[in-house]
């Protein structure tokens, strides 16, 4: 199912890369995806599914979470960091700062995969290159 996806930061992703990147806090607060519950009904998925995101840059799985705040069918949210950098135009215009304002499309679907360590996302990211 397509969507269009926007980043930003988030307070508790914000928390949690204080705390450290490589702990399981900040998996847990950067490595989602928010949705409003119409389309989670409509991807059959609930809240702690893990969901593959596929946009013309890249993939990632990530897990699925209703969100707090109204949002509009189509649109989907995951908070800026690593596993949103797997998915977002990766030209930083020499800032060393993916662009992470879109919206961006992406398709989504469930899937059966966990959600990338950090150490594991960036060895797929960074050696496959």
């Amino acid at each position: 199912m397509k969507f269009k996806l926007n980043t930003g930061r988030t307070i508790w992703q914000g928390e949690a890369i204080e705390a450290g990147k490589n702990l399981e806090m900040y998996r847990k607060a950067a490595g989602v995806c928010y949705f409003n519950e119409e389309d989670m009904f409509k991807l059959g998925i609930k809240e702690g599914d893990s969901v593959k995101v596929k946009s013309e840059y890249g993939d990632v799985v990530v897990k699925a979470k209703k969100t707090t705040q109204t949002m509009p069918e189509g649109m989907v949210f995951i908070p800026m960091g690593p596993w949103a950098n797997c998915v977002v135009l990766p030209e930083t215009k020499s800032t060393a700062m993916p662009s992470f304002k879109g919206p961006l499309e992406v398709e989504i679907e469930k899937t059966d995969e966990e959600v990338p360590i950090m150490m594991d996302l960036m060895r797929k990211k960074y050696i496959e290159c």
